[in-house]
């Protein structure tokens, strides 16, 4: 029978942003995406102008998915705050204590080994969009 569930090691991925730091990522399980799409939303705009009509779409993106993807999906890091006590990821007051260059470079990970963007463009069947980071 085929295996349907999130498997594998995590990746392993070493920071640029961050010389001698590294963080291990884990793909998110289907109840973990759903719960992350409780954090963002989509709002599809709709105008007309004489015969004209224009349509866009705004994704809107909360602190907390962010939050959300650093608690969920590192596993392993070796990155300190300044007095080198280890960052712990499910508190969200250590995540905003990361530089900017850093957290981003984290972020662009997470994405990368969930395919939030991937996941966009494949869609799904049940007609709900996928988030995208």
């Amino acid at each position: 029978m085929p295996v349907a569930v999130v498997q594998g090691e995590p990746e392993h991925f070493d920071l640029k942003s961050c010389a001698g730091g590294y963080v291990k990522i884990q793909r998110m399980t289907y109840g973990e995406k759903l719960e992350r799409r409780q954090f963002t939303s989509k709002m599809e705009i709709l105008a007309q102008r004489g015969s004209r009509d224009a349509k866009s779409t705004i994704d809107v993106f909360k602190e907390e998915t962010e939050l959300y993807d650093f608690a969920h999906c590192v596993v392993e890091h070796n990155l300190t705050d300044l007095d080198g006590r280890p960052l712990i990821f499910r508190n969200p007051t250590d995540v905003k204590k990361l530089a900017g260059r850093i957290a981003e470079e984290i972020g662009t990970y997470i994405d990368k080994v969930n395919n939030f963007e991937e996941d966009e463009a494949v869609g799904n069947s049940s007609g709900a969009s996928a988030p995208t980071s």
